[in-house]
Order: C-alpha cells, then sequence, then structure tokens
C-alpha cells in the first residue's frame, strides 16, 4: 500500500508536470505569436515615421523648423527603440510594445492624412516674417470659383497689421464705398485739388495688378483712356494694395505686404465647415438678401438678427456682414459688424476642434480663396504665440457721405468721403504696432480715438 500510494503520488506528480509542461509550451507559443506581430507592427511604424519625415520634408512646412524637424525625428527612433527593447522581453512587455507601436501608427497616419491633402495651393507662397509684417484681407463680391485672374470689386477691405514678437495683431477696416486715389501705373497721378484719379475703394479692385491693354492687347497710359472701363485691366491685387497703402502711409516691404482674398461664396463655405460661428448682435434687425446664398433654395430669404449672442451659419454671416441699409451709419456699422464676423472666425479657427474639421476647411475654401502667403507659416506663428495666444485689435476709419464722380465709369455715385483725422489715428496705430508697443499700450490708443470718433 505505501508503495502504491508512492506510486500514486508520484503518478500524480507526473500528471501535474506534464500539466504544467503544457502549460509552458502555450505561454512559448503566445509569446512567439506576439513577437510576430511586434516585428510586423514595428516595420509598419517604420515606414509611417519614415512617411512622415518625408512629408514634412517634401511639403516644406515653414512651421517645420530644423528644430523642430530634428526633435520629431529623435521621438521617432526612440519610440522605434523602445518598442524593440520590449520585444526582447518578456510576454507582458511585448504585448505593452505592440500597443505602443499601433498607437504610434494610428498618430502619424492621421498626421500625414491631415497634412497632405490641398497643401500645394497652402505651401508655394512667401514665408511670414518674423519681423512686423502686413496683410491685405478682402472679401469680393462674387460667387462660385475665381482664382487670381478674376478681377473683382472688393467688398471688404482689411489691412492686418501682425508684429510676431510681440503677437500683436491690428485688423484696420476701411469703408468700401471709400473715395480715394487709385494707385496705379496706369491711372493719373494725384495733383493737388484734382479728384481726377479719386474712385470708390470697392472699384479698386477691378484695376488688377495697375496696368491695362487696349482692345489690340497694346499697353496703355493714363492718358489714352478717359474712364478706366474703357481699357482692359491685367489681373493682381497691387493697385488694391498700393491705394490702401498710400491711404495710411505706412511702411512695410513689398516682401513683407501680402494678400488674401476670399469670395461670397467661400466665406460662406468657410463658416459651414467651421461648424457655425457665434456673433454678438448690437442693433436688430431683418433684411432680405439681394441674392441666394443657399445651394439649396434658388430663393431669396429674409433673415432675422436678434439683440445677443447669435450662431450663424455661412449665408447668416455672409447676410450679416453686408447689410447696411438698415443702419442709419451705413457702412459704418458695415464695417464694424465684418471685422466681428472676422473675429469670430478667428476664434473658431484657432479652436482645437477645427483641426479635426482640417480637410473639410481647406476644400470649403481651395476654390474661392487666392493668396500669396504660404500658409503653413501662420502655423508656426500661432505656436510662437504659446498658450496666451494672440492680441487682436480692430479700428475702423470713418468718413462723411456725399456722391462724387467715379474715374471707373464717370458716373456720379455715393461715396464716403475721407476724415483726415480718422485716417491719421489709424495710421498711428499702424505704426504703434509696426514698432512693437505693448497690446495695453495700443488698446488704449483705440478706445480714446474711438470716444473721439464716437463710435459706437
Amino acid at each position: 500500500m505505501s508503495k502504491n500510494k508512492k506510486s500514486s503520488d508520484i503518478k500524480k506528480g507526473y500528471y501535474g508536470y506534464s500539466s504544467e509542461s503544457g502549460s509552458t509550451s502555450k505561454k512559448k507559443s503566445n509569446s512567439k505569436v506576439a513577437k510576430v506581430l511586434g516585428i510586423i507592427f514595428v516595420i509598419l511604424q517604420l515606414a509611417a515615421s519614415v512617411g512622415f519625415v518625408a512629408l514634412l520634408l517634401t511639403k516644406n512646412l515653414a512651421f517645420v523648423t530644423p528644430g523642430i524637424l530634428a526633435g520629431s525625428i529623435a521621438v521617432l527612433i526612440v519610440l522605434l527603440a523602445l518598442v524593440l527593447f520590449m520585444l526582447q522581453k518578456s510576454k507582458k512587455a511585448q504585448i505593452g510594445g505592440n500597443v505602443i507601436s499601433v498607437i504610434v501608427i494610428i498618430i502619424l497616419l492621421v498626421l500625414m492624412y491631415l497634412l497632405s491633402p490641398n497643401l500645394d495651393k497652402f505651401t508655394t507662397g512667401k514665408k511670414l516674417s518674423k519681423k512686423p509684417f502686413a496683410v491685405f484681407v478682402s472679401a469680393a463680391d462674387t460667387f462660385g470659383q475665381f482664382d487670381d485672374k478674376t478681377l473683382t470689386r472688393s467688398d471688404t477691405n482689411l489691412i492686418a497689421i501682425v508684429n510676431p514678437k510681440q503677437h500683436n495683431l491690428l485688423l484696420v477696416s476701411t469703408p468700401r464705398d471709400y473715395y480715394v486715389p487709385v494707385q496705379a501705373k496706369a491711372v493719373a497721378k494725384e495733383k493737388a485739388g484734382s479728384y481726377s484719379s479719386y474712385d470708390k475703394l470697392t472699384h479698386v479692385g477691378l484695376y488688377g495688378n495697375g496696368t491695362a491693354t487696349n482692345s489690340s492687347g497694346q499697353s496703355v497710359t493714363a492718358s489714352d483712356w478717359q474712364w478706366a472701363q474703357e481699357v482692359t485691366w491685367n489681373p493682381g491685387y497691387t493697385a488694391l494694395m498700393d491705394t490702401l497703402k498710400h491711404l495710411y502711409n505706412f511702411n512695410v516691404t513689398n516682401k513683407d505686404y501680402h494678400y488674401v482674398k476670399i469670395n461670397f461664396t467661400g466665406f460662406a463655405d468657410l463658416i459651414d465647415a467651421l461648424g457655425g460661428i457665434d456673433v454678438n448682435v448690437d442693433i436688430p434687425f431683418s433684411t432680405k438678401t439681394y441674392a441666394t446664398y443657399s445651394k439649396v433654395s434658388p430663393e431669396r430669404k429674409t433673415y432675422k438678427y436678434t439683440k445677443g449672442k447669435m450662431e450663424m451659419d455661412g449665408a447668416t454671416a455672409l447676410t450679416y456682414a453686408r447689410e447696411r441699409h438698415s443702419f442709419g451709419s451705413g457702412d459704418m456699422t458695415r464695417n464694424k459688424n465684418q471685422v466681428k464676423v472676422l473675429k469670430a472666425i478667428e476664434k473658431k479657427l484657432m479652436s482645437g476642434s477645427t483641426l479635426l474639421h482640417y480637410n473639410s476647411v481647406l476644400d470649403a475654401v481651395k476654390n474661392s480663396f487666392t493668396t500669396d502667403m504660404d500658409i503653413s507659416s501662420s502655423v508656426g506663428l500661432l505656436q510662437d504665440a504659446g498658450s496666451d495666444g494672440w492680441n487682436i485689435m480692430s479700428f475702423s476709419v470713418i468718413g462723411t457721405p456725399s456722391r462724387q464722380i467715379l474715374t471707373y465709369n464717370g458716373l456720379s455715385k455715393s461715396v464716403v468721403l475721407q476724415d483726415a483725422d480718422s485716417i491719421a489715428r489709424a495710421t498711428k496705430l499702424i505704426n504703434m504696432t509696426l514698432e512693437g508697443k505693448t497690446a495695453d499700450e495700443i488698446k488704449k490708443q483705440i478706445k480714446t480715438y474711438n470716444k473721439e470718433q464716437a463710435y459706437q
């Protein structure tokens, strides 16, 4: 019995050992699978890393500095080495390495997806300077597609003065009907007491790059035509940009003077792609659009605006930004409303949620938007601002309603005559921003100027 008992014990011990041996074999098998998967993930991670670095290099993104590029490569190498190290350890470590590898692959693929499409149009222009620079921002009064060859009137005219060091951005808004001397090569220069070269600011966009040709395609001078509509103006934005630079007499080089132009379609589509914007309405009103802004219905629509914060889609915001007949001050109030809408767009663009809709935002404006800037440069500027962000300030010049003869067609039309004091104030604010004054100093000056203008 004693022997049998021992034999039984040995037998049980044998089976116990056999069972443990099977479990170990299974663990080894699972570990082998985890290791094989790990090798596959490492290869995919390496491929994704190389693809991501190649994208950064080939797209020549302005915000990817040598330091950022070197840092990105270093991080990718460290992550790859960490996963390879974990593959040599226990099964638990191997699984952890696989998880890390999958996460890295997903992140890299998402970044490449966000950065790849539509970038060519937005990364081929002039790089934004680290020095103060100016941007002419215009909204063209057209619908559908347009490009740099399209001559249009300019419904919104802003000069954005940017000081990257102070993180200050000043928006100077000029009424579309401001009566200004057109600065263009084929337009007669302003003479003392002469208004022969004056036109509405909105028409200056029709003068293109400031040079013109006759019906035979020959270049013409100011003496070859009586009214500007008699000749063909070559496309561009030089006339508009030079006219505003002359008006406010600010000093930036052509290299640091950029333009951004979007038409009504792109404006509305951009806001829709952002998921709408919130705008504080000061004066309640209702208005019927001059044209349909809807892609669904061809009928004109009546829009109602109530005092307080309103959520607006693209068509609603566009109607709000264009309306002037509902206000006693007309173009002055419209000017103010346009700045409010632009600030609301800027706020939405800088929100974290915009990154999730990056492609749809670019798609929304790619055929209704044109610029000479490398848009990727702006991402670098946003990064430089850090968590505090940008100090965005605005000032609108004022004038006196009148009727005058227009250089473009020789007709007497409603205009806004310049206010010399208001222009001088704008010039002062522009120079303060360019010279690196603090945001508090500029805001204090704006507050004083608004009181002087009795600007509501």
